[in-house]
Order: C-alpha cells, then structure tokens, then sequence
C-alpha cells in the first residue's frame, strides 16, 4: 500500500444559474456518473419547491449544459472500473 497512488475522479457537477447555491438554489440540477457494475450512466436530481415528484424541468440552454456536463463526466469515467 507504501506505492498507492490517489486520484481525483470528477463523478458529479451541479449545473446552475449564477449568483444560486450549486446544491440546493432552485435553478440547481446535479449531474453525476454511476455505476452498478454494468458501466457508466447519469444520474439528474434537482431540489426545488416546485417540482412535481419525479419530474425533472429544463429550458433549452439548461439542457444544453446539463448534457455537455454529462458527456464529460462519461468521457473522463476511468474505463474497467
């Protein structure tokens, strides 16, 4: 374990409005990668008093955001882990 090397994964961003609280500001929506042993996929939650359970709302320039944080959370996802 002498010869261990740490690493630094990015598995989660939280995508929202500036001048908002990145975890819980209404426009916040987190984006993060998972993995059940079965490879990579994303996982969207948001917190906001104004969702309906189960639904997720986006307007176009969110969703854009939103899907390129996604592409680079599955890029960098170290591969056969």
């Amino acid at each position: 374990m002498a010869d261990a090397k740490y690493l630094k994964t990015v598995i989660a961003v939280s995508i929202h409005l500036a001048g908002e609280n990145p975890i819980y500001g209404e426009s916040a929506t987190r984006v993060a990668v998972n993995d059940d042993a079965a490879g990579p996929f994303i996982v969207l939650s948001q917190s906001s008093d104004r969702l309906v359970l189960g639904e997720l709302t986006f307007n176009v320039e969110e969703l854009e955001a939103v899907t390129a944080a996604a592409r680079e959370l599955i890029d960098a996802f170290p591969p056969d882990k």
